[in-house]
């Protein structure tokens, strides 16, 4: 590669890491140097709305593709709106570098635009650097390193002109010819391995939960060919959503802390808990203390869950692969794990109402969209029947925010998960609360080409905090919105758009987004009488 500036050399270290765009919101400094050189190689700068949505942008295309995210932002308030996506790269575990401006060594009169960035972001980050120390490019590789690393999370990159304007020394070379191989994850304890293989050996009804570490294409391939020599029935978290399909026997549901698992997991004589990070458990305490449970786990964590049995911290891959010959599923009956399936697929399916119900609306949307489509899910009610009414074959069909939770999730990263995987169908299911959050992305969309199908739960209110102020007997305050016809919002930015009022036009409406070539929203009336019993039902 040609000599250049250090701008260039970081932007083609990213490409060679198998970065394929940078998203963010530009200011008048550096960012411009680096949208320059993306332009260079080839790279796309996607101009998003917000920062925010930005840094989600980064995180899901991290997701995707395996390949470090990155976001980038001007300083001052842009670095402090893109926050919350940081937030989401720490706590769902999803590498992202943030690029933002800072100061010259020059510039200390300046105090307009000046707050301690890092010390900001200092709380989620995995690594920072202000390019002071050391030669740049190896700062840069540290930084993708620690963003990659065990677990991933964000990596935070400040720059100043003088900084990256400069020739680089020399161009960097290929990551094969300088660098070692990315340190892999350690191999798992011996003696701890041993005390599980004792407790797996005793198990007859064993079942494994697994978690996100599962994604990783070492991790779900190690998880299926465990189960499929064992024998041994799986329920996933929401973000390990399809490591073993939901289609196959054994691939039983979701382990959401909720009603619906609790009897199955109760008649189990062992817990495997696979890649199961405590960040996706509810904030309660674990309901299965009385069954032992062998642990596998890729890193120890900063908040337990719970003191399981026996931990095995390494590989979970390693892990798992050295239980084959140890464990004996014999005590489940085909035809019970049937039933058992049966019944926690159900839950989620209440239908009823005056209008449209949102299982109904889920049921719909399942019956008119490829097999194969990816979904981006918001918080909310909502997320409710999606995710314990639709089933996935892979790992990362489904993208959802279980870590940080938060809403204004699903439209940026259905426009990323376009972007990133343009020949599948991408669906993103939010509510209104959700949608107000980041309606500015719906021009991302049009602008970049992405093509998402967007299912908005129009009931005009924060459905699941007004069921929990109901429970607590509070009069109703401070849930509820005013009316918004968002198929005139999404019309007005360029998408294919319809408002749907009767269960009878929702197939229409579906057929005529998927046609459209374009983004397309279905903007649905939803009656949420059977929230409540939803809830009741999945949550308890």
């Amino acid at each position: 590669m040609t000599v250049g500036t250090v701008s260039e050399a970081i932007v083609a270290r990213l490409a060679e890491k198998g970065v394929r765009f940078i998203f963010g919101v530009p200011g008048g400094e550096c960012n411009l140097d680096f949208i320059a050189a993306a332009e260079k190689q080839g790279m796309r700068f996607i101009l998003t709305r917000t920062e925010t949505s930005a840094a989600m942008m980064a995180c899901v295309t991290a997701e995707i593709t395996g390949a470090p995210g990155v976001a980038m932002t001007t300083r001052g308030p842009g670095l402090a709106a893109a926050a919350n996506g940081v937030a989401y790269s720490d706590l769902d575990r999803a590498a992202m570098l943030l690029i933002a401006d800072g100061y010259e060594d020059d510039q200390a009169y300046i105090s307009h635009q000046r707050i301690d960035q890092t010390a900001i972001l200092a709380p989620m980050l995995r690594a920072s650097s202000n390019l002071r120390n050391g030669d740049p490019m190896a700062e840069v590789d540290r930084l993708i390193d620690a963003a990659m690393g065990n677990p991933p999370g964000p990596a935070y990159l400040e720059v100043a002109g003088s900084f990256i304007r400069r020739r680089a020394e020399a161009a960097p070379a290929p990551l094969s010819a300088t660098r070692l191989p990315a340190a892999r994850l350690p191999a798992p304890g011996p003696s701890a391995l041993a005390e599980a293989k004792r407790l797996v050996a005793a198990a007859r009804r064993p079942i494994l939960l697994a978690g996100l570490q599962a994604r990783s294409p070492d991790g779900t391939a190690a998880l299926r060919a465990f189960v499929a020599a064992t024998g041994c029935p799986v329920l996933t978290t929401y973000k390990a959503k399809g490591v073993v399909s939901e289609n196959a026997p054994l691939g039983l549901g979701l382990y959401a802390n909720g009603v619906p698992e609790q009897p199955l997991i109760r008649s189990a004589d062992l817990i495997i808990l696979y890649g199961f990070d405590p960040v996706e458990g509810p904030p309660q305490p674990w309901r299965y203390g009385a069954v032992p449970t062998v642990e596998l786990t890729n890193h120890a964590y900063e908040h337990p869950l719970f003191a399981p049995t026996a931990s095995v911290v390494g590989d979970i891959a390693a892990s798992i692969a050295a239980l084959h010959d140890a464990t004996d599923s014999s005590g489940w009956e085909p035809g019970e794990l049937a039933r058992r399936k049966e019944a926690l697929w159900a839950a989620a399916q209440i239908f009823g109402g005056s209008g449209i119900s949102p299982a109904a609306l889920v049921r719909a949307a399942r019956q008119a969209v490829p097999a194969d489509s990816r979904i981006t899910i918001d918080a909310g009610a909502h997320m409710l029947p999606v995710l314990h009414m639709w089933r996935c074959d892979e790992p990362n069909q489904s993208l959802i925010s279980r870590g940080l939770s938060t809403m204004g999730f699903a439209i940026p990263a259905a426009i990323a998960a376009s972007l990133a995987d343009p020949g599948r169908t991408t669906v993103a299911f939010t509510g209104d609360g959700g949608a107000m959050m980041c309606l500015g992305e719906l021009g991302t969309a049009v602008q970049s080409g992405a093509k998402p199908v967007v299912v908005l739960f129009n009931d005009s209110c924060l459905t699941l905090i007004g069921a929990k102020q109901r429970r607590r007997q509070l009069a109703p305050a401070g849930v509820d919105f005013s009316h918004t016809d968002f198929a005139q919002v999404a019309a007005g930015f360029g998408w294919h758009a319809r408002r749907v009022d009767e269960e009878g036009g929702l197939a229409g409406a579906f057929a005529d987004a998927l046609a459209s070539g374009r983004p397309a929203l279905i903007d649905v009336t939803i009656d949420p009488a059977t929230y409540d019993d939803q809830i009741l039902a999945i949550r308890g």
